[in-house]
């Protein structure tokens, strides 16, 4: 959960969840984009990020969340095997626009495949919680033209987090201000096990109400980390996606923060 979406991870994850089933599935078009905010020393940003493939049916993630998950996983978090998917020609450019910029997002070949992104010499000046327009001219034989309209996460400033919390506490965690159901937090508290760097992290998908609490079974290395290796990085997540000719376009907004503990 670095800056800015890794989205062909992403990709590779739902491309491999797909490829476990053993018998033939059907397959459909995905289109997924990425809209990250970046904030920096002088503004804030928009990153935005898409990639088009064909793979077996998929259940598409949702930010709308029923409760509150943490548990402990690696860090940083396994690379996905498996082979990529077939990507797929989405036209000459993907059109990324606001209310007062417009932006083209070109194709580049890259080692994870291809992905439609801005030039690197381009900024998309950019206010969480715009309403952002996605156009894709399409092509033929690859994925179809389409148009999505979203809602971008909103910014949010995240509270004061305990390097050690009392034994048998919990770890308090809050941020403001608070989304709504369409949205939902994703908070890896990364710590490291007998080194410096971090090794394993407290992972937590959570209820975007402002305050969540991480049980105190899932504490005890978290307590007795190595000092100067604890970091939060953070993220609130909109999902919304549209049906388009053979396929879907997913996008997936987010506002990120990462902070050291300690």
């Amino acid at each position: 959960m670095r800056r800015h979406l890794h989205l062909s991870v992403f990709v590779s994850a739902l491309a491999l969840t797909a490829c476990l089933d053993p018998d033939p599935v059907p397959e459909s078009n995905y289109g997924v984009i990425g809209l990250t905010t970046v904030v920096t020393s002088t503004d804030t940003i928009l990153s935005p990020e898409a990639l088009f493939y064909r793979t077996g049916l998929l259940n598409l993630p949702t930010s709308r969340v029923a409760g509150d998950q943490c548990q402990i996983a690696p860090f940083p978090n396994p690379a996905q095997g498996g082979a990529l998917p077939r990507f797929l020609d989405a036209g000459d450019s993907v059109v990324v626009s606001t209310v007062t910029t417009t932006k083209f997002l070109y194709p580049t070949i890259g080692a994870n495949g291809q992905a439609y992104v801005l030039d690197p010499s381009d900024r998309f000046p950019f206010r969480p919680g715009e309403t952002v327009t996605i156009t894709v001219p399409g092509a033929p034989g690859g994925f179809a033209n389409g148009t999505i309209s979203v809602l971008t996460a909103r910014e949010y400033t995240l509270g004061p987090i305990d390097p050690s919390p009392p034994t048998d506490s919990t770890l308090h965690l809050t941020w403001s201000p608070a989304g709504d159901d369409s949205t939902k937090m994703l908070i890896s508290l990364q710590y490291g096990v007998g080194q410096l760097d971090a090794n394993q992290q407290i992972f937590c998908s959570l209820v975007d109400d402002g305050a969540a609490d991480v049980p105190t079974t899932l504490l005890a290395q978290w307590r007795i980390a190595t000092t100067g290796s604890r970091r939060v990085e953070a993220a609130r997540w909109r999902v919304a996606f549209r049906e388009v000719n053979g396929g879907v376009l997913l996008v997936v907004s987010a506002f990120e923060v990462e902070d050291t503990v300690d």
